[in-house]
């Protein structure tokens, strides 16, 4: 699963999955879909840092207010009741901007029938639980991708990256780099400056999107990068981010499994 820190919850399609309609209201009244989308994470990430903030520490996991208000939301997980509410939310806000550029009663109902879903998602989500992680993975940032001489053939390759902390757990994958290589060329990886705590990464490529696979037999070290020497692994698919360690409803803590 994702955290709540590694980038937009839900997506166009996501919304639309909720309201058929949502783009061509979006561009009939000249609203800025992804901004409504981004607004309304950082209205939930302030209302998730209260939420956590009134929440008693834990003696392994300190949430006490100044580690909280350091580290924010950075370790939460995006469950799907989070994606719900997310939704919800980001929709009721659309159509108020869209009522209160019209004023139309149409309008106004699906304002009005979003912000009550919303309320309820919300209620819901909290009585399900925030999902914590104890050693948050960021995703990555997509890799660097270059070619050295080398044995290769010419092709097409697709390559992600994912960090790993010093449990082992790995986090989102980044977004995909695509490069073409000449005959004679090999690909070399660069995962970038490791965010703090990390102990390696791991380097997925594919000839297609849909194929990318593990290729390192072992984590590979911070700071160093990938080549690939030899056809590509059939290996794993890349994981979609960390599980939760546990869950936080109200002032009891319900641990996972």
């Amino acid at each position: 699963m994702a955290l709540f820190t590694d980038g937009p919850i839900n997506g166009t399609v996501e919304l639309q999955n909720y309201e058929n309609a949502i783009l061509d209201v979006a561009a009939a009244e000249r609203i800025d879909l992804a901004g409504k989308s981004a607004l309304a994470q950082k209205e939930i990430a302030t209302e998730l840092t209260l939420f956590l903030m009134r929440r008693c520490p834990l003696p392994e996991y300190p949430l006490a207010t100044p580690m909280r208000q350091r580290i924010g939301v950075s370790d939460v997980v995006v469950t799907e009741p989070l994606r719900q509410w997310h939704a919800h939310k980001t929709l009721a806000m659309v159509y108020r901007d869209a009522y209160n550029n019209q004023l139309n009663d149409r309008y106004q109902g699906k304002w009005n029938e979003y912000e009550q879903l919303a309320k309820v998602s919300s209620r819901n989500y909290f009585q399900i639980g925030v999902g914590l992680v104890a050693g948050p993975v960021p995703k990555a940032a997509v890799p660097t991708v270059t070619t050295v001489p080398g044995a290769g053939a010419a092709a097409t390759y697709y390559v992600a990256a994912a960090w790993k902390n010093q449990a082992g757990q790995e986090g989102s994958p980044s977004d995909l780099a695509q490069i073409t290589t000449n005959a004679g060329q090999q690909l070399m990886v660069d995962a970038g400056i490791p965010p703090a705590g990390m102990s390696g990464w791991n380097a997925y490529v594919g000839n297609t999107p849909a194929t990318i696979s593990l290729q390192n037999s072992s984590p590979i070290a911070t700071g160093s990068t990938w080549s690939m020497t030899a056809s590509l692994v059939q290996g794993v698919g890349p994981a979609q981010g960390q599980q939760p360690t546990w869950f936080l409803v109200d002032q009891r803590v319900i641990e996972r499994g």
